[in-house]
């Protein structure tokens, strides 16, 4: 009688894996996900940002968000962001441009981001199909009027798999 306890318990433990590995395990990954890292002292108006998409393997629908990191230590001084991110589409040719704006503090005052001593923050943008074969060149840059940003520590960019 034990012994049956112990298999129950046993087969009970393996199956609660196995159901966490297919949940936790099958998710599809990003077809492209970087940050490009500016000054935490001062973000310039000059310093574009670049990512490159190489060849894509599976073309399908795909959603871009931009994603930033703030610093606690020099703190953003503004409640929200302006970017403008310009992407370049290879396959077929097609320049992309948008006016993003990123809002970083709720109308209470406190951060929308997550983090201790980086606050992070993801911002979904659209939807793209990039075609199999396809490519991309995304150029980021701010429009803010202060000419140096402080606090603005890294700017990324992901593409994932659209279902």
């Amino acid at each position: 009688m034990r012994s049956q306890r112990n298999f129950r318990a046993y087969i009970y433990i393996i199956g609660v894996f196995a159901l966490a590995a297919l949940l936790f395990g099958c998710g599809r990954k990003p077809l492209f996900f970087a940050y490009s890292s500016t000054s935490v002292e001062g973000w310039e108006p000059g310093d574009t940002l670049k990512f490159h998409v190489d060849s894509v393997e599976q073309g399908g629908d795909y959603r871009l968000s931009l994603w930033l990191r703030t610093s606690v230590s020099e703190p953003y001084p503004f409640t929200s962001l302006w970017l403008v991110m310009r992407t370049q589409l290879h396959r077929p040719d097609t320049l992309l441009c948008d006016t993003i704006e990123c809002r970083l503090i709720n109308e209470q005052g406190e951060s929308v981001g997550h983090g201790i001593s980086l606050f992070q923050y993801s911002f979904p943008l659209k939807s793209l199909h990039l075609p199999t074969g396809s490519s991309a060149d995304i150029r980021i840059f701010h429009i803010m009027r202060r000419e140096v940003l402080p606090g603005i520590t890294d700017v990324g960019v992901r593409f994932d798999p659209a279902f």
